[in-house]
């Protein structure tokens, strides 16, 4: 009996990471250079509630908490294909022209998901615009994953949405201006 409860307490000792998996920290980044001064392009990307502007992924978004471009705020999103997910904007900096967002829930992509876009101008009156995350796959414990939920391919698959995003923001801008 007290072998039993020693290795009771052992193992309430050890941490959780022992018994499950850790998932890998996985990251995308895109960065594209825009004809326009980083203010235009800041009028578009910066308005939280604005996806579907530029993004050609989304169909619409709504605020569904708080006001738009304030921390807090919460945004339904629906996509082309119909699915819908809530995102949180976790910060606004409008001086810095960087705004981040998270995941609430609905049809995420992946868990611990956490975006950055920011738009820096340049010397010459042009701006680039980079859109970053750091995330997790879904079901990190499964291993091997199901096919395509595999670490390489999300990270593929957010390089490519956020790569599509950044071009179209730019033939927009760049149309108009």
């Amino acid at each position: 009996m007290k072998s039993i409860l020693a290795l009771l307490a052992t193992a309430a000792l050890l941490s959780p990471q022992a018994f499950a998996a850790e998932a890998n920290e996985l990251s995308a980044s895109q960065t594209i250079h825009i004809n326009a001064p980083a203010e235009t392009v800041w009028a578009i990307v910066g308005d939280f509630d604005g996806q579907p502007r530029w993004l050609p992924l989304i169909e619409k978004s709504k605020i569904v908490v708080g006001t738009n471009n304030r921390i807090g705020a919460i945004r339904l999103v629906t996509r082309r294909n119909g699915s819908k997910v809530t995102e949180r904007l976790i910060d606004y900096d409008p001086y810095h022209m960087r705004l981040a967002y998270t995941y609430v829930d609905g049809a995420v992509m992946a868990s611990d998901y956490f975006p950055v876009v920011t738009v820096a101008p340049a010397k010459d009156g042009t701006c680039d615009v980079e859109w970053s995350a750091h995330f997790k796959r879904l079901d990190y414990w499964i291993d091997p994953p199901p096919e395509g939920q595999d670490d390489k391919s999300l990270v593929e698959r957010y390089n490519g949405l956020y790569r599509s995003g950044l071009e179209n923001l730019k033939r927009i801008v760049e149309g108009a201006h």
